[in-house]
């Protein structure tokens, strides 16, 4: 190991700084590790996707379980950059051959779900060590990291989760507005398409690549900085430059400066021959004990505390003989300050009391006179009362049966919500989706044969309106006979 090669600063560093740097590596490295990595892994996917058309779910498990050799990959590129040595795609490939030589095998079957498998791949692949010895190796290595590198697993598996949600999510927004969570039931469906599947597996091996590179290179240099603590490589990269620096001294500038030492040392003193100004044993300590008490070697060290008032004075042997006493002015601030405290916890308490007493004894309720006027336009319709017709369900009936079923859609829907805002004076604003309407309605606790109702005739306005999908009659007459049930009788009641 040319140890003088090293891309980063060797020193002493606590192990969540270890795995932080193991992030900064795959920043300076990323473009030749995905290189590689996408290199083997994309045709993998591939195949298993032509392989297994008829069983995705397969594929998304093959995927995961094989881990365990893309990491070895990784390490590969990481550790030769970490030595300043950028290895070729080609060149990484032809070595997976020999990584099931290293372990490979029992990392994918017995040892599949060790919790330290990215802490324990250095060890494994770098040093090569087999049986005992790699045993004992491991030991010495995880007695004071092996806590840090469960929880780098445990932080990247939710990560791999969160990431793998956000991608779901970022489909469902670009989706046609107001569909629904319906539109994303396919991808956990039973009888979803090929293509939805060969999606579904997409979104994993996208999450994979965004984690994966960290937790190996996190791991990595976790094992580096605990290899340093134990080997001391600090230690020997400092003599290692020493050296080369001493190196580089001419063998003229030597000699003269050992010449030069040997002129000012003093002649050899010889055992035989005592020095003829020994002091004697007790002459010896005294003067020693006259040296330590002067004035150079004297250590004062003064220490300010706070003591309780009734506290008389210090308890330890060199206890004075008058009490210790606080001055008047520090008694005075003190009590003042105390004093200052508790007006100051009860003015905060009161003002709560008065201004928010209603969120804890929920009696003062918001005026009616302070909401905000219903709105007169939703969506771009009129939802005055006026500016409908009297029989609605009959209008919106005629409409359908002459052909024209945006607009009697339409109706039915501008009706309904004409009279949640006038009857049932729901809360909504201009600003409102179809979708926040809904939301409004679910939170509203209206009889729940009504808000099923609401929820068919939205969905079928939405996909008439904005999917433009033609709408059957077993669809729509349950709706133009089922109106005047949820809205017309309470026009009549409320007259």
């Amino acid at each position: 190991m040319q140890l003088d090669r090293i891309t980063i600063a060797i020193r002493h560093r606590h192990h969540r700084e270890a795995m932080d740097l193991g992030l900064r590596l795959v920043q300076a490295h990323w473009r030749i590790a995905y290189k590689t990595w996408l290199a083997f892994l994309l045709p993998l996917f591939v195949v298993l996707c032509i392989v297994f058309k008829d069983m995705m779910w397969i594929v998304g498990f093959i995927v995961w379980w094989l881990k365990p050799l893309y990491d070895r990959i990784l390490l590969h590129v990481f550790s030769r950059e970490l030595f300043d040595e950028t290895p070729r795609v080609g060149d990484t490939l032809r070595q997976i051959p020999a990584m099931f030589r290293s372990g490979l095998l029992w990392q994918l079957t017995f040892l599949r779900f060790m919790p330290t498998r990215s802490f324990a791949l250095p060890l494994w692949q770098l040093e090569g060590l087999k049986g005992r010895k790699r045993r004992e190796r491991s030991r010495l290595l995880a007695s004071r990291a092996r806590g840090h590198a469960i929880w780098l697993l445990i932080i990247c598996v939710h990560m791999e989760a969160f990431f793998t949600l956000a991608l779901y999510g970022l489909i469902y927004m670009l989706l046609p507005a107001n569909l629904g969570l319906d539109s994303m039931l396919d991808f956990f469906s039973d009888t979803s398409s090929y293509w939805v599947e060969v999606m579904t597996s997409s979104l994993y091996l996208l999450a994979m690549l965004a984690v994966e590179p960290f937790y190996v290179a996190g791991g990595f240099m976790l094992y580096i900085n605990r290899r340093t603590e134990l080997e001391a490589w600090d230690i020997e990269i400092g003599l290692r430059r020493l050296a080369q620096r001493l190196q580089g001294l001419k063998t003229a500038a030597v000699i003269l400066l050992l010449v030069g030492l040997s002129a000012i040392h003093p002649g050899p003193v010889l055992a035989g021959d005592p020095p003829a100004d020994r002091l004697p044993a007790d002459e010896s300590r005294r003067v020693i004990g006259e040296i330590l008490a002067s004035e150079e070697f004297a250590t004062m060290q003064t220490m300010t505390i706070w003591l309780p008032k009734s506290w008389a004075g210090f308890e330890d042997s060199e206890r004075d003989s008058e009490p210790l006493q606080l001055p008047g002015i520090s008694l005075w601030f003190a009590d003042s300050l105390k004093l200052l405290v508790i007006l100051t916890v009860l003015a905060v308490l009161v003002y709560f009391l008065v201004n928010y007493s209603h969120l804890l004894t929920g009696l003062r309720r918001p005026d009616k006179q302070t909401c905000p006027p219903p709105p007169s336009h939703l969506f771009g319709k009129e939802l005055q009362p006026e500016t409908l017709p009297d029989d609605i369900s009959a209008e919106a009936r005629r409409l359908w049966q002459h052909g024209d079923h945006r607009q009697a859609l339409g109706l039915l829907y501008r009706g309904s919500l004409s009279r949640l805002i006038n009857l049932d004076h729901l809360a909504l604003h201009d600003s409102m989706t179809e979708a926040d309407v809904m939301q409004a309605v679910r939170q509203a606790r209206l009889p729940a044969g009504k808000t099923r109702y609401l929820e068919t005739l939205t969905r079928a306005w939405l996909a008439l309106a904005y999917g433009h999908r033609p709408l059957d009659e077993q669809t729509v007459q349950p709706l133009l006979q089922q109106w005047p049930q949820y809205f017309e009788q309470e026009a009549v009641h409320e007259s």
